[in-house]
């Protein structure tokens, strides 16, 4: 009896969800009394992942999905798995699956949802005997979008944070990293993506901001996301724009040395840097839609996500010292809550449940049927 794990997110990017699994696998190795099959389609390190058989396997390509199906329910058999889970959306034929539900923004920002890779997601939320959310709006939000699903079946276990890292630092250790990527004057950050479909990260709302401010004082750190700015978010009020991918060591000390993190999303799963960001010390501005206020509860400088002149104050507002050790120590405690350990335990207890539902054959009937339909599409794909 094995646990089969597709790394089909990896292959596509190393953004949050990566960071999450990459966290949670060897605790799951430690946890669990079944052997862990971890299928690499790209982008994992040799020897990633202690306590994990990491096995080659072929990339995905989303125009071939019941192909994909059929070939993870044959590795599934190999190794003899009970249950199946999928970084991302993927789904075998008939062996029972848990998922990870990180967010409900396509449906909830109107996407158009009969791409394919949506129509993947629903076949994955509904191959799925349970699920596991990572806040309670985003449970909500599933539930709603899916009445049918059986309340009792999902659960919410927030993420977590590596508390060794993302820690104050000392104050010559920021000052050093200051040095080496060029930044001496105050700073705000912005984490991930800057151009995102429906605009739902919202960074031109910040841009904007900065961009009406008049001749400034700080600059600004984009970590991750695209390589370079628009040009659109550059104005001439003498402020500089830093674009830079960091290791955890570097983000760490990035969120020690900012004015704040900026994080105005329209909508979050989560929001792993605003809980990133208050672990090391960071202020935070965000907003409280999505499961952000969930987050951060109370810790952040909370704005409505829209207002320019409102984004301006709260750029000023930060800067406040008492205002800002308000804001760090808030976060801090806020932080501490969020623990990869309770995580990794609730999915742990997911997959022994559906293991001995499945070893006592509840599931039989229902992926007969979904097997048979799975099959019929992919010969339907091939006449298209």
């Amino acid at each position: 009896m094995a646990l089969v794990i597709d790394g089909v997110f990896f292959q596509l990017a190393q953004s949050g969800i990566a960071r999450i699994w990459r966290a949670t696998l060897p605790q799951l190795a430690k946890k669990l009394e079944m052997p862990i099959v971890f299928l690499d389609r790209g982008g994992v390190e040799n020897d990633e992942f202690d306590g994990v058989e990491v096995v080659p396997f072929p990339a995905y390509k989303s125009k071939y999905n019941p192909g994909d199906s059929q070939l993870l329910e044959q590795i599934c058999r190999h190794y003899g798995a009970k249950v199946f889970t999928s970084t991302y959306y993927s789904t075998p034929m008939e062996t029972p699956s848990l998922l990870l539900v990180y967010d409900m923004i396509p449906e909830r920002l109107g996407f158009d949802l009969s791409a394919r890779d949506w129509r993947e997601k629903e076949l994955a939320i509904l191959h799925a005997r349970r699920h596991i959310c990572i806040s309670k709006n985003t449970r909500k939000d599933l539930l709603e979008f899916y009445p049918e699903l059986d309340p009792d079946a999902t659960s919410v276990a927030y993420c977590g944070i590596d508390s060794k890292v993302f820690k104050p630092r000392e104050e010559r250790a920021i000052a050093e990293f200051r040095r080496r990527i060029g930044l001496e004057r105050p700073y705000y950050m912005f984490v991930g993506s800057r151009v995102q479909a429906n605009n739902y990260k919202n960074a031109s709302l910040f841009f904007d901001a900065v961009n009406t401010m008049g001749e400034v004082d700080f600059d600004v750190l984009c970590v991750g996301g695209e390589k370079t700015t628009p040009t659109s978010t550059v104005d001439s009020t003498g402020h500089k724009i830093v674009q830079i991918d960091l290791d955890d060591e570097d983000l760490a000390l990035a969120y020690g040395g900012a004015a704040a993190l900026v994080y105005p999303s329209l909508y979050e799963g989560f929001g792993l840097p605003v809980a990133e960001a208050m672990s090391s010390g960071c202020p935070v501005i965000s907003t409280a839609r999505g499961s952000l206020a969930e987050v951060a509860e109370g810790a952040a400088l909370t704005i409505e996500g829209t207002s320019i002149p409102e984004m301006v104050e709260a750029l000023r507002t930060v800067r406040d010292p008492s205002i800002r050790v308000r804001l760090v120590e808030q976060g801090a405690r806020r932080a501490a809550t969020f623990r990869w350990e309770p995580f990794a335990d609730e999915m742990a207890k997911a997959i022994r449940t559906i293991a001995a539902e499945s070893s006592a054959g509840a599931y039989t009937a229902f992926y007969r049927k979904w097997a048979a339909l799975r099959a019929l599409q992919g010969e339907v794909d091939v006449l298209t």
